[in-house]
């Protein structure tokens, strides 16, 4: 029986270690390591719609890839009716841009309902918000929100014959033992691994009771970005994209600019009593790193399967990595036997 480290148990380490159940089945032991679990993990501030965000030079083809890996796999928790348990919810989306050279994004085409729109339907926009848009889109998107859905998948994870170990990993040196290492440390990765690429782009939220607010709605407005995003419990209200800060400090000055920009374009949300402000570090990376390396660690060579640097799209990728992952793991036990 082979025997696989996963590190970090979030929305990108939980998808992971049940990838590689699924490929292995009883042929190998799986053992996450981790220091924090839901609802303490950086996925658990985000509102969870499926829209990739923030990936900077990451390949347009493997966005889209691992983008509709995670769209097709969490439409189908929908379909079966286990949304609530995975805490799913499907979603229209508005989202308008002012910027200069707009055109509507690859991946949208790859959701359902998606449509571009027209110069006239623009300009409606624009009269109502007294704002000069120059494009826009619409499309059905899913929110999965990580505070559901990692209980849900951690559950599973154990079913399956899984283990957790609630502990911080210093070194890869902790776990040099196993068949095969898979990092999803996140931002810990620019001390872990080291990664200097790695860096935080700081996110802040407001959450909200606004039951009447049923659809998402994103605007680009001046370089900010305002969205509304409803989960099953709430309406998430953000945000902030700050790059190199750490603060996860709730900001006064941060409040106030989200819901400024966020009751312009709804008003109705100027009176939604507030459930709770959050703030967090999005693991932001020139391009996501989702590669074996081999390691010598104290003269034996260790099989690292890194998958780490998924920016603001940590949900939006997540799946589609975990496949991808769960085929480098196999690749990587493949090197091992040839040794």
């Amino acid at each position: 029986m082979y025997t696989i480290a996963v590190i970090g148990a979030g929305v990108i380490g939980l998808p992971a270690a049940l990838a590689i159940q699924k490929e292995f089945g009883p042929k190998a032991k799986v053992t996450i390591f981790t220091d924090k679990l839901s609802p303490d993990t950086t996925g658990d501030v985000a509102a969870g719609l499926w829209s990739p965000h923030i990936l900077q030079n990451t390949p347009q083809e493997k966005v889209l890839q691992w983008a509709k890996g995670t769209y097709d796999y969490v439409l189908g928790l929908w379909k079966r009716g286990e949304a609530k348990a995975a805490g799913v919810c499907l979603q229209a989306v508005v989202h308008l841009s002012d910027e200069k050279d707009f055109a509507i994004p690859d991946w949208v085409k790859s959701s359902l309902g998606y449509s571009e729109m027209g110069t006239n339907q623009v300009k409606e926009y624009s009269d109502k918000y007294a704002k000069k848009f120059t494009g826009g889109y619409t499309f059905v998107s899913l929110t999965w929100e990580a505070s559901k859905f990692l209980p849900y998948l951690e559950k599973q994870f154990v079913a399956n014959g899984g283990e957790v170990r609630v502990k911080k990993v210093q070194s890869f040196e902790d776990v040099a033992q196993f068949d095969v290492v898979v990092n999803c440390t996140g931002l810990n990765s620019r001390y872990l691994v080291p990664d200097g690429l790695v860096r935080p782009v700081r996110g802040q939220v407001a959450r909200v009771q606004a039951p009447w607010q049923f659809h998402c709605f994103g605007v680009d407005d001046d370089g900010e970005n305002h969205y509304v995003i409803p989960n099953q419990e709430c309406v998430i209200l953000g945000g902030t994209h700050q790059e190199d800060d750490y603060s996860t400090v709730v900001s006064d000055v941060d409040k106030k600019f989200i819901f400024d920009g966020c009751v312009k374009y709804i008003p109705s949300l100027k009176h939604a009593p507030v459930w709770k402000h959050q703030a967090g570090l999005r693991p932001s990376r020139d391009q996501v790193r989702l590669e074996v390396e081999r390691r010598n660690i104290g003269g034996k060579e260790v099989k690292i399967v890194h998958n780490y640097g998924h920016g603001g799209s940590g949900v939006t990728l997540s799946i589609g990595c975990a496949e991808e992952a769960a085929q480098l793991v196999k690749e990587a036990l493949k090197l091992f036997s040839k040794l």
